[in-house]
């Protein structure tokens, strides 16, 4: 009968089979989206590398993406880093034939072994569906020797081949600096450091820690030196290479104390923004560098203070490969739920200071930045890099300090008179020169009104 789809029938006071436009049942439907329940999380507890989510990649694609190699799943197979795969297998060559203690079957064991801890590491539903147990296991052992090869090559130069094409073409280092640093381009802390244990009696090892032997290959330029220590050692377990260069640059945070979290908490916990350094310069905040503490071992970039009207802020470089490195290091924090928003409450801090090519010179002038790009990219890099992030900012108490100094009209007037007065020799003689002549002219006056 027209018109009766859809409709329920009763027996007894009791629905039967429901017919949806002589679609399938009620009962049908129930057993189909049963039958797709998922039982556990796809987020393992153990995950920790991650594809960076879409809303944060469409900011800049490029920062994300690796330009000549392939490290673990997420870019494996691709065409365009087939031809680096032959320098992997050719690392991986030299690694066994320098070494007589480790062999290609013993390599195979342990990371068969490590397979399933370090596959969680990934979402599953991120992997590619045709890498199963052999491929992974083979990707995990070539990439895993690449990379240790690579980095101790790097610190024992008689190491390096002349036909080395990493060694002997100028950019491919600063190429592989950018491909190691990316979020999708990791692997599991516990599989290098599997490997590198296995083969700790080579001669190539040189008693060097891991560690070392990876932060000694990102130090390359002054910028890295400034924000990177050679000898740090992770106080706490490390996921991957960008989880080490996050933990060695927030290493000496002086996070704030007890008395500031409980004054943050008489109010809300917003994100008020400070005025940009030239703005605050103008309203007699002092800039200056600070000091490192300890020869040969930089400040950490965080421990950012303001005291009686002085920023005090460690010096930062500046380089092409900068914006990369923070843009994977944030999109991290945002991923994972154990990373805090250190390096994001740094990048909101440093975009209130920075709003133009004005406030990079000033900076730089102070010795607080180091800059080798143009001062307007410069300045369009802080602009924009946590665009589409959320923050649980560390720098609240600092920034309520900063703003009610800066609305005291009393600072303002002090500042204004200290440029406009006493800002040369000059300006000073002339002034103490009118004062003179004020007061001279005032005890005429009032000499002239008593004594007529």
């Amino acid at each position: 009968m027209e018109g009766d789809a859809g409709k329920c029938s009763k027996v007894d006071g009791e629905s039967t089979s429901v017919l949806i436009n002589d679609g399938p049942t009620v009962e049908e439907l129930k057993k189909n989206i049963e039958a797709k329940f998922l039982f556990r999380s796809p987020l393992f507890p153990s995950c920790c590398i991650f594809k960076v989510p879409e809303v944060i990649r469409r900011q800049k694609e490029q920062a994300y993406e690796p330009d000549i190699v392939s490290i673990g799943p997420f870019h494996h197979g691709n065409k365009k880093f087939q031809q680096f795969e032959d320098v992997k297998r050719w690392y991986l060559q030299c690694l066994l034939s320098s070494s007589k203690d480790v062999s290609l079957e013993s390599l195979i064991k342990v990371i068969m072994e490590l397979a399933k801890s370090a596959r969680d590491c990934y979402i599953a539903d991120q992997l590619d569906g045709d890498l199963d147990q052999k491929h992974f296991v083979e990707m995990m052992i070539l990439d895993g020797c690449f990379l240790l090869e690579l980095f101790r090559k790097t610190l024992f130069c008689e190491l390096q081949n002349k036909n080395d094409p990493v060694f002997n073409m100028s950019c491919m280092q600063t190429y592989l600096y950018h491909d190691l640093l990316l979020l999708e381009n990791q692997l599991p802390w516990s599989v290098l450091e599997c490997l590198y244990n296995l083969t700790a009696n080579s001669p190539r090892q040189g008693g060097t820690s891991l560690t070392s032997l990876v932060l000694n290959f990102f130090i390359q330029f002054d910028a890295d030196k400034l924000m990177l220590n050679p000898s740090f050692e992770p106080p706490y377990k490390i996921f991957h290479i960008l989880d080490l260069i996050r933990a060695v640059i927030v290493s000496g945070f002086k996070e704030p104390s007890l008395v500031e979290e409980q004054q943050k908490k008489k109010g809300p916990n917003l994100l008020q923004r400070i005025p940009n350094a030239t703005s605050l310069s103008e309203a007699g905040v002092r800039f200056e560098k600070s000091q490192n503490k300890e020869e040969g071992k930089g400040e950490c970039i965080m421990n950012i203070e303001f005291k009686n009207g002085v920023f005090t802020i460690p010096p930062l470089g500046i380089d092409e490969r900068t914006e990369p490195l923070f843009r994977n290091l944030i999109a991290f924090e945002q991923c994972h739920h154990r990373r805090s928003h250190k390096i994001t409450s740094y990048a909101v801090l440093m975009d209130n200071l920075i709003d133009s090519r004005e406030d990079i010179d000033f900076l730089c002038d102070k010795g607080i930045l180091v800059n080798w790009l143009n001062p307007d990219d410069a300045a369009q890099f802080f602009n924009k890099l946590y665009n589409d992030t959320t923050v649980d900012y560390y720098y609240s108490y600092l920034s309520d300090e900063v703003n009610n100094y800066y609305k005291s009209k009393w600072h303002k007037f002090m500042e204004t008179l200290r440029r406009d007065y006493f800002s040369t020799p000059w300006t000073i003689v002339s002034f103490i020169a009118a004062f003179i002549l004020l007061v001279l002219t005032l005890v005429q006056t009032l000499y002239t009104i008593r004594w007529p």
